[in-house]
């Protein structure tokens, strides 16, 4: 099981530069992506969004490039640029320009702007990139582990209220039976004058055995989902909207409120469970 939440970061140097790849990623009912590249970088954008595909198949996934000088270097200035510099002032003046000293915050402008468009070997930038979606997959799978552990207590707290209504449904039965002699006695209606159809019609409406099996079944098929392997997360969401369709008639259908508060406690582990189906694979 997957989530579709998680963060991962890489960094790679190349020639004195820090390239970092940052990815986040948050639920959506389908796959998202969003990349963000340097002006420098912008070509790989399709092999990258080819990758992300690869690796996940719903969240809205944001991954991000940039580059700068590592901190214990953002003020130095190489050699090689200092040498530069002069030589062209020495060029410019011996036309007869004469130009006042470059300050330091120049120079370092000047460096920053010749490293606007640095680049980096498509090796060593697949790497990054790889590196990146990896640890966010690992991120994701961490989180989702520790999801279906809560799916599961979730799943063993409805089946224990299962099994208490079930225990109950002898009693919401005999329920029925005395409201059925009450409004017998009450309108002294003889037995020949029973509507037997009318009868079991009323009745029928606070029997809750239908309802009792057909969320077994649908709870049944959720433990086994939770179970595999592949990617759950709509149908576990579709699952969440049939129990607590059915957790809902049994409340309404059900005349004894033993029954009533446990199938308020079964809608409340729904709701849990359905956020969970938002947020997985």
């Amino acid at each position: 099981m997957k989530s579709m939440t998680g963060f991962s970061e890489s960094m790679i140097l190349e020639k004195g530069i820090e390239f970092k790849c940052i990815s986040k990623s948050l639920n959506s009912r389908f796959l998202e992506i969003s990349i963000k590249l340097p002006s420098g970088l912008k070509s790989n954008e399709g092999w990258i969004r080819d990758s992300i595909q690869k690796n996940f198949s719903r969240g809205k996934i944001d991954l991000e490039i940039f580059y700068s000088a590592p901190q214990q270097n953002q003020l130095a200035i190489s050699d090689d640029l200092i040498k530069a510099i002069k030589k062209n002032e020495e060029s410019i003046k011996s036309r007869g320009l004469d130009l006042e000293k470059v300050s330091y915050s120049e120079i370092l402008k000047i460096r920053d702007v010749l490293q606007k468009d640095a680049v980096i070997k498509p090796a060593k930038l697949k790497t990054l990139v790889n590196n990146t979606l990896s640890k966010l997959k690992k991120n994701r799978i961490s989180d989702g582990t520790a999801t279906k552990k809560d799916i599961l207590k979730l799943v063993n707290k409805m089946q224990k209220s299962m099994s208490a209504i079930k225990k109950l449904e002898k009693k919401n039965s005999l329920q029925m039976k005395k409201r059925f002699q009450r409004y017998k006695k009450e309108l002294d209606i003889k037995g020949k004058d029973l509507n037997m159809t009318e009868i079991f019609a009323t009745l029928g409406k606070s029997d809750i055995n239908e309802e009792v099996v057909r969320f077994d079944s649908h709870l049944g098929l959720v433990a086994n989902l939770i179970k595999s392997k592949n990617n759950i997360g709509k149908k576990l969401d579709f699952y969440t909207q049939e129990m607590l369709r059915e957790a809902n008639t049994m409340s309404s259908k059900a005349l004894i409120s033993e029954i009533k508060n446990e199938a308020v406690d079964i809608k409340s582990s729904i709701e849990r469970m359905k956020e969970h189906a938002q947020n997985i694979e």
